[in-house]
C-alpha cells in the first residue's frame, strides 16, 4: 500500500494518495490526515472531496473530536455512534448532520514525538472489523513515512514547506526538544511547541532553531511571561553571520554563544 502511494511521481499528491487509497480499503465515506501535536491538530494536509473535507473542517472549526482526542492520548479513538457520543455533543449533532454516522482516528506517532493523526469519517453507525482496525493501523504507518519523508526535503516549497516545518522530527530538532524540555521542566511535546513557536517568530526554519539550542547558542527559560524572546534568535543568527572577530560580548560579559529565549 506504501509502495503504490510513493510511485507517485510528485511526491507532494503522496498525502492525497494515501487518504484517497485509505478511504477505499476501508469503505469510508472519507479520510483526513492532519498535523498536530499533544495540544491538538493544528493543519490539514489531505482530505479526500466531501465527507472527508466536511469532518477535518467541522472538527477544526469546533475544536473538539475524535482527531483532536487521538493527538492528545496518543491512542485510537473510536466513536461508532458518533451523533450519540457524550464526549463530543457539538461535534457528534453537527457530524450527523451532514451524514457521518461513525469517526475513527489514529494518532501518528515518533516515539515520544506526535506528528498528527488519521481520521476515517464513516456514513453508517458501527465500529471496526478487526481487519478494518488493522487497515486502518496500516495507513497510519504508512502516513507517518510520508509525513517524514516530506519534512526530510530540503528542496520541499510552498504549503508543504509549512507542513514539513511542523513535522520535522530529525535528530538535532528532537534532541533540542529534550534540552528545552530539561531547562523549562516542561514535558517533550510542550518543549517542541516553544521550538516552533521560536522558529515562526523569527522567521526561520525549526531546524536551524534547534541547532542553535544543541550548540548552547541559545536558550529557553521562563523570563517575560514566558514569551519566546525571537528578536534574541535573530540577534544571535546576526552575530553568527558576522566574522569571527566582529563578535563582542554584550554588556556585563554574557557569553555572545548563549542567548535566552523567554
Amino acid at each position: 500500500m506504501l509502495g503504490l502511494v510513493l510511485t507517485r511521481a510528485d511526491r507532494l499528491g503522496w498525502p492525497d494518495a494515501l487518504v484517497e487509497d485509505c478511504s477505499r480499503a476501508l469503505g469510508a465515506a472519507g479520510v483526513g490526515l492532519a498535523v498536530g501535536d499533544s495540544g491538538g491538530a493544528l493543519a490539514v494536509v489531505a482530505a479526500t472531496e466531501g465527507l472527508g473535507r466536511a469532518g477535518e473542517d467541522l472538527q477544526y472549526t469546533l475544536g473538539e473530536g475524535p482527531g483532536r482526542l487521538a493527538s492528545a492520548t496518543g491512542r485510537v479513538v473510536h466513536s461508532p455512534h458518533l451523533g450519540s457520543d457524550a464526549r463530543w455533543a457539538l461535534y457528534g449533532r453537527e457530524a450527523a448532520s451532514l451524514g457521518i454516522g461513525a469517526a475513527f482516528s489514529a494518532p501518528l506517532q515518533v516515539g515520544a514525538v506526535q506528528l498528527g493523526v488519521l481520521d476515517v469519517h464513516c456514513r453508517q453507525p458501527g465500529d471496526l472489523s478487526p481487519d478494518g482496525l488493522a487497515t486502518l493501523h496500516a495507513h497510519a504507518g504508512a502516513a507517518v513515512a510520508v509525513l517524514l519523508v516530506l519534512a526530510d526535503g530540503d528542496d520541499v516549497t510552498g504549503p508543504a514547506a509549512d507542513v514539513a516545518e511542523l513535522v520535522d522530527v530529525r535528530p538535532v530538532v528532537h534532541q533540542a526538544a529534550g534540552m528545552v524540555a530539561v531547562q523549562l521542566d516542561v514535558p517533550l511535546g510542550t518543549a517542541l511547541v516553544r521550538l516552533r513557536s521560536a522558529a515562526f517568530a523569527s522567521g526561520r526554519r525549526l531546524r536551524d532553531v534547534a541547532e542553535d539550542v544543541v550548540a548552547r547558542r541559545v536558550r529557553f527559560d521562563d523570563t517575560d511571561l514566558g514569551m519566546v524572546g525571537a528578536g534574541v534568535i535573530e540577534r544571535g543568527h546576526a552575530a553568527r553571520q558576522g566574522a569571527d572577530g566582529d563578535r563582542h560580548q554584550p554588556d556585563g560579559g554574557e557569553d555572545p554563544d548563549e542567548r535566552r529565549l523567554g
